[in-house]
């Protein structure tokens, strides 16, 4: 927009309402807004007041722009020309009178505070008009080169919270610094802090209301009488005026007393805090209500005035303690204020942050970004410190089931090794049994020789086996005792097989529970469980040779103590046929065999034998016996003899060798 469509927009502005200003002057560029606003009520002053530009007394001064305009003064952007600077000249109206001292103790107090956040007082004139020099608040424009001079709060309103609670800040600063050279402002107001146009920082000016050490002055809204010897007075703005300001102070108040002093800093401390209010929340603290005015209700507070909810809980805190009612309640000092903005702009504890979460927190949102690694990392080594725990568990598992499978390599070579000895054991039972069968073969070879020799024999000795038939009948008793003998022992065996079968049973049932147990875990034991069944089957085919090797020995003791007996009755049978007929026991004839005592077998009830001759009887002897009856009472002749095997049962036979000779 060029200088000629600025200039005709301000033109048809100014023909508007002084109420339509604001918003027309809202569709001119944002660096034009406050100067247009300065320009139209410094527009309507000329116009209102017949005089021109104030002629200031001499020529080092030129007045140029007008800043801004005020009740009793306005305020002009000036050239030195003595020093070759920009100035601010307050320049006002009327006759000296009251306003002079006024000006000059304005003057001497802002003279002597020297802050960056105080504009700083260099001449004072007390000739007619009377005007205050003053630093010029301005920065030079980058683009264009020309001296942008600032506006007030009130013109120039913060763009965020965290720009007025700054400027607060600032002006929280320059108070202070004012305090520590005994002087206080008194009437703080967005109006008489000034804002530089590009930086925005704040800066504070207008000591009208200034209490400096040895001067003291205001400006009186209205004065009341108080309880003491002095009067007391009313002053500062109404929006803006602290209770007990409100409600009355006195005349004079001396910056050296404690409590006078305590009253000065708390009336500015509440002036601080209703300029952040006011920045913040838009409006006074205090506002007309009915029939009261402003600084009725300041008066007659008794709470506080509430910031919006919407704002920060810890900058209504903040604000709150600034706005107290009573000013002990409020800060000691305009720094302790500023040094909590400023650790709330830092996002840093305030006086009001004592816990240790809210610290944390505030930690924390000032290192976002260290406290997003710290985060991180924990989080990092948590899963790190998890997966470390479950590779360490893995690793313990891993090594137990290494461990285990050695052991179960160990037990499996164990096994080995003794299915080994077991298999060398069976070839060798195998090698005794086959022996055992050649000499059973023998036996019945033997045998089959001794049958031939007793059916030589039989003719000669039945005269004598039927006067042996008592002996052979006592015999008889004793072999059928042997086979209740025997089948008790087959019976007692079958009574063990049974349960070592049913034992069998139960263990391959329990085996197969382990083996479907041991299926449903991980594949990890899928090696060691192989290795179980084969070492199962391992033991069970022990066992079973192992039982019938026990089995194969029984019945070979049992078949051995058999024919042992049996040979020892035929020996006695012998030997008492021998007696009968006074010859001598005939001797077997040694052999590369065992000696054979022959059997007789007896008959089955019902069976028919063949009669057999009788054998004639010696001379002298008496008459032959009678052919001994047999178990069941029919007469039978001995029969031959049966081949000696485990299942036939034994008979009889005579002991003989292979050349014996039968009885005479």
């Amino acid at each position: 927009m060029s200088t000629r469509d600025v200039g005709e927009a301000l033109a048809a502005i100014a023909m508007r309402p002084d109420s339509e200003w604001p918003a027309l002057v809202a569709k001119l560029p944002d660096e034009l807004r406050t100067q247009a606003l300065i320009w139209l009520r410094a527009n309507r002053e000329r116009l209102d007041d017949d005089e021109a530009t104030p002629a200031l007394e001499g020529d080092r001064y030129e007045l140029g722009v007008l800043l801004d305009v005020g009740a009793t003064a306005s305020v002009w952007q000036a050239h030195d020309a003595k020093l070759g600077r920009n100035v601010a000249i307050k320049v006002f109206r009327g006759e000296r009178s009251a306003v002079i001292d006024e000006i000059l103790a304005e003057a001497r107090a802002a003279a002597e505070v020297t802050s960056d956040h105080v504009v700083r007082v260099l001449d004072v004139h007390g000739a007619d008009p009377p005007y205050i020099v003053m630093e010029l608040v301005g920065e030079w424009e980058p683009k264009r080169g020309v001296l942008a001079p600032g506006g007030s709060a009130a013109a120039i309103r913060p763009r965020s919270d965290d720009e007025a609670v700054r400027w607060v800040r600032d002006v929280a600063r320059g108070v202070h610094d004012a305090h520590l050279r005994n002087v206080f402002h008194r009437d703080l107001k967005p109006h008489n802090v000034l804002i530089t146009p590009f930086s925005r920082r704040a800066r504070i000016a207008d000591f009208g209301l200034a209490v400096s050490d040895g001067h003291e002055t205001s400006v009186a809204s209205g004065t009341i009488d108080g309880t003491r010897d002095r009067a007391l007075q009313i002053a500062g703005t109404p929006g803006y005026i602290a209770p007990e300001q409100a409600s009355g102070l006195p005349q004079t108040l001396d910056p050296h007393d404690l409590d006078e002093r305590a009253v000065l800093v708390g009336l500015d401390v509440w002036g601080l805090g209703a300029l952040a209010f006011d920045l913040l929340a838009g409006r006074p603290p205090w506002q007309a209500e009915a029939d009261l005015e402003p600084w009725e209700l300041a008066a007659s507070a008794t709470d506080a005035p509430e910031l919006p909810r919407s704002l920060p809980r810890r900058l209504r805190r903040i604000v709150g303690k600034a706005l107290a009612i009573a000013a002990s309640d409020r800060y000691a000092t305009a720094g302790e204020l500023a040094d909590d903005l400023d650790a709330y702009l830092a996002r840093e504890p305030t006086s009001h942050d004592s816990s240790r979460a809210a610290r944390f927190w505030l930690w924390c949102r000032r290192n976002p970004q260290l406290t997003i690694t710290v985060g991180l990392a924990t989080a990092l080594a948590a899963i790190s410190g998890g997966t470390y725990m479950q590779i360490v568990e893995v690793g313990a598992q891993r090594n137990a089931l290494a461990v285990e499978a050695r052991k179960e390599a160990l037990d499996n070579a164990e096994l080995q090794a003794h299915g080994v000895k077991v298999r060398a054991e069976l070839a060798a039972t195998e090698h005794e049994l086959d022996a055992k069968n050649a000499e059973l073969e023998q036996v019945k070879q033997t045998l089959t020789d001794a049958d031939k020799e007793y059916e030589a024999i039989v003719a000669a000795n039945e005269r004598a086996l039927a006067d042996a038939s008592a002996a052979t009948r006592a015999l008889a008793d004793q072999l059928a005792q042997a086979h209740t003998e025997r089948d008790t022992a087959k019976f007692g065996r079958k009574l063990y097989e049974d349960f070592w079968n049913r034992a069998r049973l139960e263990s391959e049932q329990a085996d197969r529970d382990r083996d479907q147990a041991q299926r449903d875990r991980d594949g990890a034991r899928d090696e060691r469980d192989k290795a179980l069944e084969e070492r199962d089957a391992a033991v069970d085919a022990r066992t079973q040779v192992e039982q019938e090797r026990d089995r194969a020995l029984a019945d070979r003791d049992r078949a051995e103590a058999i024919r042992r007996r049996i040979e020892g009755d035929l020996a006695k049978v012998t030997a008492q046929l021998a007696a009968l007929k006074g010859l001598p026991a005939p001797q077997a004839k040694p052999s590369a065999t065992p000696s054979v005592q022959a059997q007789r077998v007896p008959p089955t009830a019902g069976s028919a034998a063949p009669r057999t001759p009788a054998i004639a009887p010696a001379a002298g002897s008496a008459a032959p016996p009678t052919k001994p009856a047999a178990a069941t009472g029919s007469a039978t002749p001995p029969t031959k003899p049966a081949a000696a095997t485990g299942s036939a049962a034994p008979t009889p036979t005579l002991a003989t060798g292979s050349d014996a000779t039968p009885i005479p």
